[in-house]
């Protein structure tokens, strides 16, 4: 049997828009839709950053980070090695000579206003997705705290 209605079908809405809908209504993160590829964007700066380290190396800080009881959401970016992103408070000020050491043990951030992509919460395989997911009862951790864990973990003696 087949029913017969005068109401439009109510339009299933794009799961880009809801998955940038859920991260600004849960996290207060601003977030954008790239139109040429439909994939949700985290605009880096006044909320949140970001630091980029080979996932290796990244393991190490993430350690070092949960020894110290901190938790960092980590996305992972599929490649030859993958990249983790740890997310982050906005940066604060550094020394120069920090600067440095970032440089030196190859780990990358993007200028205020970058826009990285952001996975679905429950996406898995070979493709971006979270190694460890944001929870909405837990603050970012500060840039200087994963800043500081990657210095350690870089130390052989695990100090700075």
């Amino acid at each position: 049997m087949t029913a017969v209605t005068d109401r439009e079908p109510e339009l299933v809405e794009d799961s880009a828009v809801q998955l940038s809908r859920h991260y600004r209504g849960l996290f207060a993160w601003p977030t954008t839709i790239d139109t040429a590829t439909g994939d949700v964007r985290l605009q880096l700066g006044d909320v949140v950053d970001a630091l980029f380290i080979r996932a290796g190396f990244a393991s190490e800080v993430n350690h070092f980070l949960v020894m110290h009881v901190l938790r960092a959401p980590i996305i992972v970016v599929p490649g030859r090695p993958d990249d983790w992103i740890f997310l982050t408070k906005p940066r604060t000020a550094m020394r120069t000579p920090v600067w440095k050491d970032l440089v030196d043990i190859q780990v990358g951030w993007r200028k205020r206003g970058a826009a990285i992509p952001l996975s679905a919460l429950d996406r898995e395989g070979d493709e971006l997705r979270w190694f460890e997911r944001p929870q909405h009862y837990l603050d970012l951790p500060l840039w200087t705290a994963v800043v500081g864990a990657a210095r350690a973990a870089s130390n052989p003696s695990g100090r700075w």
